[in-house]
């Protein structure tokens, strides 16, 4: 069956302090995300191990590639420092079959920059959502070596072909004006700010949108089920404001547990949303409402 939301970034493996892996990723969190939702879901990514319950229904291309991006994260008192121990190939627009390239919402979900820029203009009848976080890594060789970051600019002309983009003020390391900078370009732009909520620009016009309340276990890949709820939802109604306040509720419930494991279906949404709307803080109500 033809998937209806094709996710292309890498699943990476993520290093343990005890020197174990596990599978991580924007592809795991939003792939699952859309696939939970409803979507009919294809992925393309380097060659990966995944969780033992992950559902077959998610379409899986693994391209030839030696190893997944492999990650650690050493904590010291002056910050994070990620350490990048293995690289992979990127995603060229032939590796994608050609039956998943008509899906009507593409993600672009780079890690490591694996999706080149050009595939932003590969699927023009598509809704194009983009996590832009890869593209702004960059690293030495030989690994391992740190992740250094890189700021993210683009031309005009991309942006203008983008139809909604998902970012963290930390994937900009706290650089407003290029946050903002996007959105002179690109219709929708989010900036998340994990529980104090998000900045939306329709039209390069902001809008705040407060978080839902949540009892908080494991943040990780909060990011990416927003992203991938907004994108689903967005395709869906077209309503960009309503679409943002259904991922924010999705991401919200999304870290009541640890991993994916919180990650919620669409009845639980559904039954949970209207309740929820009752204590929703909105920065803007009337236009969030």
């Amino acid at each position: 069956m033809n998937p209806d939301y094709l996710m292309l970034g890498h699943f990476t493996r993520d290093v343990l302090p005890d020197r174990t892996t596990i599978p991580g990723g924007t592809s795991l969190y939003a792939a699952l995300t859309a696939y939970r939702l409803g979507r009919r879901v294809a992925v393309v990514s380097a060659p990966a191990e995944l969780p033992p319950d992950w559902p077959a229904a998610i379409q899986l291309l693994f391209h030839a590639s030696p190893t997944p991006p492999t990650f650690e994260n050493i904590y010291t008192p002056e910050g994070r420092t990620q350490i990048l121990h293995t690289a992979s190939q990127p995603i060229t627009f032939d590796a994608i079959p050609e039956a998943w390239r008509g899906a009507p919402v593409v993600h672009l979900g780079p890690i490591l920059g694996e999706t080149p820029q050009e595939l932003v203009a590969a699927f023009p009848r598509a809704l194009l959502g983009v996590t832009p976080q890869g593209w702004m890594r960059r690293w030495d060789e030989p690994l391992p070596g740190p992740v250094i970051y890189e700021p993210w600019r683009p031309a005009p002309a991309l942006l203008a072909q983008i139809d909604a983009l998902v970012l963290s003020i930390e994937d900009v390391r706290g650089d407003e004006a290029l946050a903002a900078s996007y959105a002179q370009h690109c219709r929708l732009v989010v900036v998340t700010r994990g529980a104090s909520g998000a900045t939306l620009f329709v039209d390069a016009a902001p809008h705040q949108l407060g978080a839902f309340a949540a009892t908080e276990h494991d943040p990780t890949g909060a990011g990416d089920v927003f992203a991938a709820a907004l994108f689903a939802r967005l395709h869906e109604t077209g309503d960009a404001l309503a679409a943002a306040q259904y991922a924010a509720y999705v991401a919200a419930l999304s870290v009541e547990g640890v991993g994916v494991s919180a990650i919620p279906d669409r009845a639980a949404i559904e039954a949970g949303l209207a309740a929820a709307k009752q204590a929703y803080a909105l920065g803007d109500p009337e236009s969030l409402a």
